[in-house]
C-alpha cells in the first residue's frame, strides 16, 4: 500500500478538483508537482495523459492512443485477453472508449470483457467508475449484435447496484461518490449519476427491444425516446404507428453529429425507410435511404467545416454512410435494379466481410443482372428469329443459344456485377456458414449444459453484422439459399460437377421450400445431362416428386421477377425437363411426346416448340418441320 504525505494528498485532491472544474491547465500543473513528488507511476501517468488529451479539446486522438499503448502495454487484443493489474483497468477503459468512437465495437468489447471480469473481483474500484464500464459493454453488447448477453449484464448490474428496471426509469437516486482517478466520462462531469441512469434508461429500453421484449417508456417527447418507440412499434409490426412517432414534433432541440455525435434527420430519414421498406413500398424506401444518405454527408460536412483541423472524440465515428448504402442496396436489389443495389453494396462489404448474408446479397444482384439480360434474349417466342437470302436460297434461323462460358479477361477478385464475381461471393458465403455452423456446435457443448452461464458465455445466433444475429431457422434459409444460387452460377458457368455437388447438399436440407426443392432437382438434373450421365438426371425429374409439391410455397416465396409462381408452372417446367432428358436418352421418342402434350404452360411455350421441332427432324419429318416453322412465323413466308 503506498502512504501519501499530506502535501501529496492534497495535490491529489486539488487535481481532481481542478479537473472537475474543467481547469486543466491547472490540473496538469498539480500532477507534474505530484509526479515530482512521489515519482513516476502508471496512474499519474494516465492522468496527465487523459488532461493533456482534454487539453486538446479531445482532438489530438492518435496522441491520446499511442499514450494509452504505452501504458498498458497492449496494441491489439486477442480472444482471451486479461488485465492482470486492476490499477490500470481506467486506462483500458479509455482505451475501449476510443475504439468505441472510432467503429471498432469488437475490438473494444474485448478490452471491456477483460475489464468486467476485474470488477467482478474487485470491491474498492470507484462505484461511477463501475457504472460506466457497465454502460460501455452493455453499449458495445448491443452495438455488435449480442442482445442475450446484454440482458444477462444488465441483470447483473441491478443485482450489483440493488435497482429493479422500474426504478432506472422513474426514480432519481443520489449522486455517487469520486475518488482521484480520471477518467473519459460518456457525458457532463456535474451530472455524474444523472447521466449514468438517462443513459442506463436507454440501454435498459434497448436491451428488451433487442431480446423481442415490450419496454417501459418514461412520459417523454424527446426525439430520441420517440426514435426508440418507433423501434418498438417497428419490431410489433405497427408500422404506421412507428411511423408517426417518428413523424411528432419533439420537445427538445434537434441533436446533431457537430455537438452530440449522431444526427437526427439522418436516423428518422432512415429509420422512415426501414418501415416503408417492411410494408414492401420499395420506391419510398429507396427514396428514404437517399435522403438519410444526403442527410449524413451534409451533417459530416458541415462538422468537417466547424473543426478544421481534428474532428473531436464524439463526431470522429458520426459517419453512417455505410450502414445506409448496405440498407438502400437492399431495397434497390427488392426494387430490381440490380447494378445500382451491386454498387451499393460493395462498400459495407468492406467492412462487415464476415457476413455471409451480405455476400449472397451481391451475388444476387450479379445474378439478378445476369436474368434481366437473359430475359431480353428470351422475350420472342417464336422458333424463327430471321431470315437469310429470298426464294429457293431462304433460310429460317432459328432462335440461337448464348453459349456458356467463363470469361478468361474477368478478374474475379475486381467487384464487377458478373457471374464469375457472383462465384467469388458465393464461395465465401459458403465458407462463413461451414465456419458459423462448426461454432455453434463447438458453442453448444460447451455452454448451453449449464443454465448459470457467465454473461459473456452466453450463446447468440450466428453473427451477421451489421444485421441482427440469425436464429435457426433464419440461418437454415439463409444456407439453403446460398446453396441454390450456388449451383445455379455454377451449371450456367459451365461448372457441372460442383454444380452438382452443391445441387445435391440443397436437396439434403430438411423442411426445404418447394421452390428450392424445385430448384435443387432442375440443377442435379441438368448438371447430370451435361456430364452424360442421363439415366441419373431422369431419378432427379421423377413425376412422383411432382405430385408432392405444394403451391403455397410458389405463389408466396415468388421474387417479383420470377415468372414460376404457380404450382401448375412449376410442373410444367419438371414435365418438360423429363421430355429433355428422355429425348437425350434416345430411347423413348414416343414417351417424350406423351410427356409433351402435359406441357402446356405460356412459361415453356418456345422451348417446347422447339423440342417438337427438334423430334420432327429427328424423325426426318421435313415437311412437318416446314409446316411447323410456317406456322409459328406466317410473317416471313
Amino acid at each position: 500500500t503506498v502512504s501519501y504525505k499530506d502535501e501529496d494528498l492534497a495535490l491529489i485532491k486539488l487535481s481532481f478538483e481542478e479537473f472537475v472544474k474543467q481547469n486543466y491547465v491547472s490540473c496538469l500543473k498539480n500532477l507534474t508537482k505530484l509526479e515530482s513528488s512521489i515519482g513516476t507511476s502508471p496512474k499519474i501517468s494516465h492522468n496527465k495523459a487523459v488532461v493533456e488529451y482534454y487539453l486538446t479539446d479531445l482532438q489530438k486522438h492518435e496522441q491520446f492512443r499511442k499514450n494509452l499503448q504505452q501504458l498498458t502495454g497492449h496494441t491489439d487484443f486477442p480472444a482471451e485477453f486479461e488485465i492482470r493489474d486492476v490499477k490500470m483497468c481506467a486506462a483500458f477503459y479509455n482505451q475501449a472508449l476510443l475504439l468505441h468512437h472510432f467503429r471498432e465495437p469488437q475490438q473494444a468489447l474485448k478490452i471491456m470483457t477483460a475489464v468486467m471480469n476485474v470488477l467482478n473481483h474487485a470491491n474498492h474500484l470507484d462505484e461511477n467508475f463501475i457504472q460506466r464500464a457497465y454502460l460501455l459493454t452493455l453499449t458495445m453488447l448491443l452495438d455488435t449484435n449480442q442482445p442475450q448477453k446484454a440482458k444477462a449484464l444488465l441483470e447483473q448490474l441491478e443485482s450489483r447496484l440493488g435497482i429493479s428496471r422500474e426504478v432506472i426509469i422513474n426514480e432519481d437516486d443520489e449522486i455517487a461518490a469520486a475518488n482521484e482517478e480520471i477518467s473519459l466520462t460518456l457525458k457532463e462531469k456535474d451530472k455524474k449519476f444523472e447521466d449514468f441512469r438517462e443513459m442506463l434508461k436507454l440501454c435498459t429500453i434497448r436491451v428488451n427491444l433487442a431480446n423481442g421484449t415490450s419496454a417501459l417508456f418514461a412520459s417523454e417527447d424527446t426525439s430520441e425516446f420517440s426514435i426508440v418507440k418507433g423501434h418498438q412499434y417497428y419490431l410489433g409490426n405497427d408500422f404506421q404507428m412507428a411511423a408517426r412517432e417518428l413523424a411528432k414534433k419533439f420537445t427538445n432541440e434537434p441533436f446533431t453529429l457537430a455537438i452530440n455525435g449522431e444526427d437526427q434527420d439522418t436516423i428518422i430519414a432512415n429509420n422512415m425507410g426501414l418501415i416503408h421498406f417492411a410494408v414492401r413500398h420499395y420506391a419510398m424506401a429507396v427514396r428514404f435511404f437517399q435522403h438519410a444518405l444526403n442527410f449524413d454527408k451534409n451533417a459530416n460536412d458541415q462538422v468537417t467545416q466547424k473543426f478544421v483541423k481534428d474532428l473531436p472524440l464524439h463526431a470522429v465515428g458520426g459517419c453512417k454512410q455505410t450502414l445506409i448504402l448496405y440498407n438502400l442496396g437492399v431495397a434497390l436489389l427488392y426494387q430490381q435494379r440490380p447494378k445500382e443495389a451491386f454498387e451499393c453494396l460493395v462498400v459495407p462489404l468492406n467492412y462487415h466481410h464476415n457476413n455471409p448474408r451480405l455476400w449472397l446479397r451481391v451475388a444476387e444482384a450479379c445474378i439478378m443482372l445476369h436474368r434481366q439480360d437473359m430475359k431480353q434474349n428470351e422475350s420472342n417466342k417464336n422458333l424463327v428469329s430471321s431470315v437469310v437470302g429470298s426464294g429457293t436460297h431462304r433460310k429460317y434461323i432459328l432462335q440461337p443459344k448464348t453459349p456458356k462460358h467463363i470469361s478468361d479477361s474477368c478478374l474475379f477478385a475486381i467487384p464487377s456485377p458478373n457471374l464469375e464475381f457472383a462465384v467469388l461471393c458465393l464461395r465465401n458465403a459458403y465458407t462463413l456458414v461451414e465456419h458459423f455452423v462448426a461454432k455453434k456446435m463447438e458453442e453448444e457443448k460447451l455452454y448451453n449444459a449449464d443454465s448459470n452461464v457467465e454473461w459473456d458465455k452466453k450463446t447468440e445466433g450466428v453473427a451477421a453484422h451489421p444485421s441482427k444475429p440469425l436464429k435457426d431457422s433464419a440461418f437454415e434459409q439463409l444456407k439453403s439459399s446460398i446453396l441454390a444460387a450456388f449451383s445455379y452460377v455454377l451449371l450456367i458457368l459451365g461448372d457441372y460437377t460442383l454444380s452438382l455437388k452443391y445441387g445435391k447438399e440443397l436437396l439434403k436440407i430438411p423442411n426445404l421450400p418447394d421452390t428450392l426443392k424445385m430448384l435443387g432437382h432442375l440443377y442435379c438434373a441438368e448438371s447430370l445431362i451435361m456430364l452424360n450421365k442421363v439415366a441419373e438426371a431422369i431419378s432427379y425429374l421423377d413425376p412422383k416428386f411432382l405430385s408432392e409439391l405444394v403451391g403455397e410455397d410458389f405463389e408466396t416465396r415468388a421474387s417479383p421477377g420470377w415468372n414460376v409462381n404457380s404450382l401448375e408452372a412449376a410442373q410444367a417446367i419438371m414435365t418438360y425437363n423429363l421430355a429433355v432428358a428422355l429425348v437425350m436418352k434416345g430411347d423413348a421418342p414416343e414417351v417424350a411426346k406423351s410427356v409433351l402434350m402435359s406441357c402446356n404452360h405460356p412459361i415453356i411455350t418456345k422451348q417446347v416448340k422447339m423440342l417438337k421441332l427438334y423430334l420432327e427432324l429427328q424423325a426426318g419429318n421435313i415437311d412437318n418441320c416446314q409446316k411447323m416453322v410456317q406456322m409459328d412465323t406466317p410473317q416471313y413466308l
